[in-house]
């Protein structure tokens, strides 16, 4: 038996029934920046000691500029850098030394120094407000760098 025309498979679905329901939850708004920054999260973290040498208060606030897939950073090189991408580094370290991070590859820095600045970034921020979380988070930082040496 042979069929003069194509036959449906299934009965038609009334319009629209097909498409896609939306159930993604809503984007978050990210929490915008000041347009001065934060500089009283700025203050707190030039008290905090050096990640490189360890003299405190190190004075300076080293924001961190390169990209990083894992923490979903893009690179920031020529623009202005958020304040919560910042780390405690003393003048010396941070601008005036042959090592200094702004002298070569800032990437090069970090990894010669065994340091992962973003996940140091990431829980000093979420300590803002609390001078001594901070401090201990830097001192974390910092013994655990002198175990990868």
């Amino acid at each position: 038996m042979t069929l003069s025309r194509p036959q449906r498979v299934s009965y038609p679905e009334p319009p629209g029934s097909l498409l896609k329901r939306i159930t993604a939850a809503a984007p978050r708004r990210v929490e915008a920046e000041p347009k001065g920054g934060h500089p009283k999260y700025l203050a707190e973290v030039r008290q905090l000691p050096c990640l490189y040498c360890g003299v405190e208060p190190c004075g300076e606030a080293a924001h961190v500029k390169y990209s990083c897939a894992a923490f979903g950073m893009k690179n920031m090189l020529g623009k202005r850098v958020s304040d919560d991408r910042a780390l405690p580094l003393c003048r010396d370290d941070h601008l005036n030394a042959r090592h200094a991070q702004h002298r070569g590859g800032e990437e090069a820095f970090w990894a010669k120094l065994g340091i992962n600045p973003y996940r140091v970034t990431t829980r000093l921020y979420a300590q803002r407000g609390d001078l001594v979380a901070m401090r201990a988070v830097v001192m974390v930082a910092i013994a655990e760098r002198s175990k990868q040496q």
